[in-house]
């Protein structure tokens, strides 16, 4: 019976997390951040003030916890559909997973908007977020294991993988809101080839 209390009182406060979530998430991708306050989040979850406070320091710990959970979620789909084909190289892996993430900030330009310039920052910070299970997608140790079963070996590969999505994340953004320097489309190529270069310095000889 207390084991059961005990679990009921849990549930609750993920579902009162939650809904502070997916408020402050519905707000932010309408709204510019300084026009949402804790009030408007609060009275769209449907939770006392205080309650937001148990949960979160300000608006703004709230807004960088749902970056990290939208770029974690954009390479963990990225990398399933990496799953389904068969690409073995490992350079093309790569770049297969980078453009899926794009293809999705394409066809979702609410979440381009939230996420903005920080795709880098949410993806690492993800990584080392205690909220994200140790045993979910780790975008880091996939790009190791693909790294290494395919003959790659960088000094530090955080920083490479950092350096891709960060030039990624940077550059994409105004392609993809306003065509500039150039429309996505004729943007990846560069930016594929950029990428590649990056990855090739770690091609072991033979």
């Amino acid at each position: 019976m207390v084991i059961s209390m005990k679990s009921k009182i849990i549930e609750n406060k993920k579902i009162k997390e939650n809904n502070l979530l997916q408020a402050a998430f519905n707000l932010f991708t309408k709204e510019d951040i300084t026009n949402v306050s804790v009030n408007d989040i609060v009275k769209s979850a449907g939770v006392a003030k205080g309650t937001f406070y148990l949960y979160f320091k300000d608006k703004y710990q709230i807004r960088d916890i749902l970056i990290q959970k939208e770029a974690h979620r954009l390479f963990e789909e990225a990398h399933k559909q990496l799953e389904k084909n068969d690409i073995r190289n490992f350079e093309d892996s790569v770049i297969f997973l980078i453009n899926q993430v794009l293809i999705r900030l394409e066809n979702n330009p609410l979440i381009l908007k939230f996420v903005e310039r920080n795709l880098s920052w949410g993806v690492f910070h993800a990584q080392l977020n205690t909220a994200i299970d140790n045993d979910s997608f780790n975008l880091i140790k996939e790009f190791n294991e693909i790294a290494t079963a395919n003959g790659y070996e960088f000094e530090n590969s955080e920083v490479i993988l950092y350096l891709i999505v960060e030039l990624t994340g940077s550059t994409c953004y105004n392609s993809i809101l306003h065509s500039q320097p150039l429309p996505i489309e004729e943007y990846k190529p560069i930016l594929f080839d950029s990428i590649r270069a990056i990855l090739s310095q770690g091609k072991k000889k033979s």
